[in-house]
């Protein structure tokens, strides 16, 4: 009945549409009608001041009211005192009152009054001051001239209300509209334009012959008395933070596309990494902050939209479903937030910033606030158009010399007559044969079953690029339109995406629609409203089989013969109607991409609703809910013939998947002001989650008619099901003290009580406490050199829960029989009664200090935690009736260090800008214990070349343990007596997957109307397990391993000639007994197939470590801001066009010609970011967006 729900959904998708976007604009036109009065209007203000300095009478409104007031100290007279006193008058009346006799007038915006002089024309339109009037001869000749402009902060963001004075003429001036745009008529003679903003550095720049100037103001030390969202949608001042937080702004988020929005912050957050499945376009992403902490856990951060924590793993917890063996990636919940509809992204990077998010925290917490109306006249349309296409960037380097089969009398199967002569079969893929130089024909394989073998094919090179060229340019198209407005007390914004894209496999489509509607009010004095809906419409096509699966092409080229022409392959069919099959080619690629069918599509639903009572002017009752649901379908066809999963007739697979997380909060918040000198704000909030994660599913076998592949038409039909529930209730608090503004304490608590924990362990307590002093605001220090500085220092306890059902035992049903009778089984795993809760207890203390009039600006954090209490399965013996156990055990221990410089180099009155900022992180995670007598636990296995990824006791997290080269006592390695290397008899370390230290270096040039940025993502150290070094080594197929081959292996008359490679070593000498007495340099020769192919079937895999340090080129972008006086006759306000490319080029990599990505992973689980499975080719992007405003 749900299904058919869902479908009856999906049918009426359009009309849905139709009705959503009728009903906003009904909706908001009533809103808009409904708002018609102003807060100024309605507000009252009663005020009884003595001898009061114009500053304390402006603190008296501002406490009393929302009110905020704008303006500069050279501008108003601010301890002029004076005496007031009224009763209910509104803000009008009583600025008209306070500045009376003054120089000065006032603009009110919303709850922004911003005080200026008489004489600069402040309206709520761009309008220049009128100069004097002039004589006639004056009038023969122009005297002015108009220069207009936009006005941005460092994020891109427009600026409103930004004074814009002509230098020197204090009577000439005008400020910026709600979009940051001006237009001002200088005279002829003036030399340069002033802009100002409260929070902002003053800029003068030169007007010359310019008639556009763009202006991007930087932040000011007073700026850090802006807010910025924390934990809970709780908003801060940056200064008072006790804990390391960085925020990304919608300008950078906008321009650069990416489809997946966690990819935004690659190389630009210290101490953040970022890494992509291989799956191509709608794939997911890994994302670790500060290192990894869980062993068997979730170690990705919890991401929360507009305080609703949403989901972002998918049904197996793993985001995509990708694993080692294979199967597809679906993407991750993060990926569904349209980039075009945020506003910025706050990174909250340790338990010491996240404690108030309990044990969905521990990892840290990633803030997402999402685009809101604004006031304005009439309704805002915005458009955002990207268009970018994906090419093969790093490819695999293939020999192209030698042919099929393997060494001596293997190399090739039985002898055929044809025509009266002998040929030979062909019996292997691999690539260990004779020269592909035309002098060897074989018996033709691609011949149907039935058929008499009468043609051959002689062994000639295939042309270089055979394999690049099955694969296509992906092209990624975006588009969103966005509806907005508001009044004093309304605001609302609509928005339609949809991105379209195309993966470099072919067939491969994935398609997005989102449609975000969130409306905001303040119905009166004391009630607020906030609310918001974002539907998101997935659909997906051919999605690429990843990993060491047989229907991977990737796996397929790695393997398979050079000497295949790819021409042939595109003819899969046999008469029969069965696959054609080609020796070492399991699955033909062609025959992947078309007829092994894979679709899904996901419809989800995120929604929240939030009201806000304010009781006083410093006490408020926040109410919010909020919802995060979706159901999805993944279905797969295997038709009649294909091999592995489907068997000789046929396989569907269907499976639904249903997933919601349901958040519900209320908030008490009491701020007030305690003395002169001392404030306080606190606040008590309890909340509920309730998760739930469904599946059905059919698996249907053996069709009855050829073709029809329906649950019908199957002879063999295996239903799946299963359900999973979860609950936890907590309670918190946060509190803080402020001395003097430059002095805070912060402590938080949180009790979290969970039902997936033991029954005695329910309930666990997370406290912090964190304090920030702004050392130069006491000292009161010359600001010309150290223009601000402060120190903080944080702890906190913050851990992880678990999954429900590891505290109980039960039982798993069987849709197969055993003799002829349905049969369940108990679970293989013994249940921990008593489970607890891990627990991550952490610490840091950092600075951050400017100079020189915030040019430069250094942040430096370091922190030092411990997670212990980790939930492990641990294998145990199979005669216990079992195969794992769960335990609470293990400790691991992070420290690091993360270091932000941001710095303007160059900044000309000219408008010419260089801004740069620089990120480094280097994290150490050490194993101190494990279980008892457990000294090893493995978190990853490669799929070949038994390789593990470990956490050892007194060693670093993520050790690649494998076997190594036998080794003389000098470090040479040893060679057997057949000439192939020797490997050890244990295995050992071979490397660690934890980089040295990561980092980001970003550039910034403006000049009026353009902009050129780029950035440097840096990773050094760590390495990773290459399976396709593995695969390709043992199969002959990558181009190192014509080292070791003659380029002829045989004379004129087919003779095979001796072999030329002789391995780098040593031969041990023995004794009668066998005891090693000393070695001998290696001279012996051996076929290349001995020479490479042996270290891959003895399992040498220290040959597949491979250094993961890496420099990329990760962005460029170059945007052009059009002057808006050329778009003054139409109705555009703003185009911004910007070119774009991403992932350009790997300026260092180690990856030895094989085509892979240092920084790809098989799938979301941070422990196998370590290792490569024979991922696809890495591709590079280059983008158009074009941007418009009416």
């Amino acid at each position: 009945m749900k299904k058919l729900l869902i479908l009856g959904l999906l049918r009426n998708q359009k009309k849905l549409m139709r009705v959503m976007k009728i009903t906003f604009l009904l909706v908001f036109g009533a809103m808009l009608t409904l708002s018609a009065s102003t807060y100024s209007q309605v507000t009252r203000i009663t005020l009884d001041t003595k001898q009061a300095t114009v500053k304390e009478v402006l603190e008296a409104i501002e406490g009393q009211s929302e009110f905020i007031f704008f303006y500069q100290d050279q501008i108003l007279d601010l301890n002029r005192e004076v005496n007031i006193k009224i009763k209910d008058m509104s803000i009008e009346e009583i600025m008209d009152l306070l500045l009376k006799g003054t120089s000065n007038n006032y603009m009110i915006n919303d709850r922004q009054v911003i005080i200026g002089k008489k004489e600069v024309s402040i309206s709520e339109e761009i309008a220049p001051v009128a100069s004097p009037p002039l004589t006639v001869e004056e009038l023969a000749q122009p005297q002015t001239k108009k220069v207009s402009g936009k006005v941005t902060d460092q994020g891109g963001d427009p600026l409103p209300g930004v004074n814009v004075v002509v230098k020197g003429e204090t009577n000439i001036g005008t400020i910026t509209d709600s979009e940051g745009n001006y237009s001002i008529e200088v005279p002829l003679d003036a030399e340069a334009l002033e802009y100002s903003f409260i929070g902002m550095v003053p800029q003068t720049v030169v007007i010359g012959t310019s008639s556009v100037i763009n202006v991007t103001l930087e932040s000011s030390t007073e700026s850090l008395d802006e807010v910025v969202v924390t934990a809970l949608g709780i908003q801060r001042k940056v200064k008072a933070l006790g804990f390391s937080a960085q925020e990304l702004g919608a300008g950078e988020l906008s321009a650069n596309r990416e489809a997946n929005l966690s990819n935004f912050l690659t190389g630009k957050v210290a101490g953040v990494q970022v890494s992509k499945t291989s799956s191509g376009t709608g794939g997911s992403s890994v994302v670790t902050i500060r290192g990894n902490s869980s062993l068997s856990g979730n170690n990705q951060p919890l991401y929360v939209v507009d305080g609703i924590p949403i989901i972002n793993e998918g049904h197996d917890k793993g985001s995509g479903s990708a694993g080692l063996w294979g199967d597809n990636d679906y993407g991750d919940g993060i990926g569904d937030i349209n980039p075009e509809d945020v506003e910025s992204m706050t990174v909250l990077k340790g338990p010491n910033a996240s404690a108030l998010y309990g044990s969905r925290g521990a990892n840290g917490v990633i803030l997402i606030t999402t685009k809101s109306g604004r006031k304005r006249k009439g309704i805002g349309v915005e458009i955002n158009s990207n268009i970018s296409i994906e090419t093969l960037n790093l490819f695999p380097e293939y020999q192209n010399k030698y042919g099929p089969g393997y060494e001596g009398t293997n190399m090739y199967g039985k002898w055929v007559e044809i025509n009266g002569k002998l040929y030979e079969t062909l019996a292997s893929g691999a690539s260990w044969g004779v020269p592909l130089d035309g002098r060897r024909t074989v018996v033709d394989p691609y011949v149907y079953p039935g058929e008499e073998n009468t043609k051959t094919l002689v062994l000639l090179p295939q042309p270089i690029d055979n394999v690049r060229n099955f694969f296509e340019t992906a092209i990624l198209n975006t588009n969103t339109v966005a509806l907005s407005g508001g009044t004093d007390k309304t605001t609302a914004r609509l928005s339609f995406g949809n991105t379209w894209s195309k993966g470099i496999m072919p067939n491969h489509r994935v398609e997005r629609k989102t449609i975000t509607l969130r409306a905001t009010s303040q119905l009166t004095d004391f009630l607020s409203f906030d609310a918001k809906v974002n539907y998101v419409r997935t659909d997906g096509r051919q999605r690429p089989n990843l990993g060491s699966s047989t229907e991977n092409p990737v796996r397929t080229f790695a393997s398979m013969g050079r000497w295949v022409p790819m021409d042939f392959l595109k003819e899969y069919y046999e008469k029969t109607g069965e696959p054609g099959r080609w020796p070492g080619i399991y699955y033909n690629p062609y025959y992947v991409v078309n007829e092994l069918k894979n679709k899904d599509y996901r419809d989800r639903l995120i929604g929240l609703a939030s009201t806000t009572v304010k009781f006083t002017d410093w006490l408020s009752l926040l109410g919010r809910v909020g919802i995060d649901s979706y159901s999805e379908v993944r279905e797969k066809t295997w038709p009649v013939g294909s091999l592995r999963r489907a068997g000789k007739y046929g396989r569907v697979t269907n499976n639904m998947y249903i997933n919601r997380d349901f958040n519900a909060d209320a908030i008490l918040t009491a701020n007030k002001k305690l003395s002169n000198n001392l404030s306080g704000n606190l606040s008590l909030g309890a909340s509920l989650l309730t998760q739930r994660r469904e599946h059905l599913g059919w698996d249907a076998r053996n069709f009855k008619a050829p073709g029809v592949y329906h649950v019908s038409n199957a002879q063999d039909i295996r239903p799946s099901a299963y359900l999973w529930q979860k609950e936890m209730q907590s309670v918190y608090f946060t509190g803080q003290l402020s001395y003097k503004d430059y002095l805070f304490f912060d402590v938080t608590g949180r009790n979290d009580w969970s039902s997936a924990l033991g029954r005695n362990n329910y309930s666990f307590f997370y406290p912090s406490v964190s304090t920030s002093f702004v050392f130069t605001d006491a000292l009161e220090l010359n600001p010309d050199i150290l223009s601000f500085g402060k120190v903080r220092v944080s702890w906190a306890q913050v851990g992880n829960d678990s999954d429900p059902y590891l505290t109980i035992s039960g039982y798993n049903s069987y849709t197969t029989s055993y003799t002829g009778q349905s049969y369940a089984s108990a679970s293989g795993t013994i249940p921990l009664f008593d489970l607890k809760n891990e627990l991550s207890e952490s610490w840091e203390i950092g600075t951050d200090l400017r100079f020189f009039k915030n040019r430069l600006g250094l942040d430096v954090t370091y922190y030092n935690g411990k997670t212990t209490n980790q939930i492990l399965p641990i294998s145990i013996s199979n005669a216990s009736g079992y195969s794992n156990v769960v335990i609470n055990a293990g400790e691991i221990q992070n420290k690091g260090l993360e270091i932000f410089l941001n710095a303007t180099p160059i900044k000309t009155n000219s408008g010419f800008r260089w801004d740069l900022s620089f990120n480094y992180a280097r994290n150490h995670s050490t194993v101190v214990e494990l279980a008892p007598g457990i000294e090893s636990y493995t978190i990853a296995k490669a799929a070949q070349g038994s390789t593990t990824i470990e956490a050892r006791v007194g060693e670093p997290y993520g050790d690649i343990i494998g076997y190594k080269y036998k080794r003389a006592p000098d470090g040479q390695r040893i060679v057997s007596g057949d000439g192939g290397y020797v490997r050890e008899s244990k295995q050992s370390v071979l490397g660690n997957i934890t980089p040295d230290w990561i980092g980001g270096l970003n550039n910034s040039f403006s000049y009026k109307g353009f902009s050129f940025n780029f950035l440097l993502d840096f990773v050094q150290g760590g390495e990773i397990y290459s399976s396709t070094k593995y695969e390709m080594m043992r199969n002959g197929t990558a181009k190192f391993t014509e080292e070791g081959r003659r380029p002829h292996d045989m004379d004129e008359q087919g003779n095979q000639l001796p072999y030329v490679g002789v391995l780098d070593g040593v031969v041990e000498i023995t004794d009668a007994d066998g005891n090693v007495t000393g070695y001998e340099k290696n001279t012996k020769a051996v076929s290349g197939m001995i020479y490479w192919a042996t270290r891959g079937w003895s399992r040498i895999t220290e040959e597949c470590v491979l250094d993961g340090s890496y420099i990329m080129l990760r962005e460029v972008m170059m945007s052009y801001n059009l002057n808006p006086s050329l778009l003054k006759k139409t109705p555009i306000k703003g185009l911004t066009l910007t070119l774009v490319g991403r992932n350009l080029w790997y300026i260092e990599e180690h990856m030895q010609g094989l085509g892979i990505s240092p920084e790809s992973a098989p799938n979301t689980d941070a422990a196998f970011s370590g290792i490569e499975v024979l991922s696809m080719p890495t591709t590079r992007t280059f983008g158009l967006n074009v941007k418009l405003t009416f």
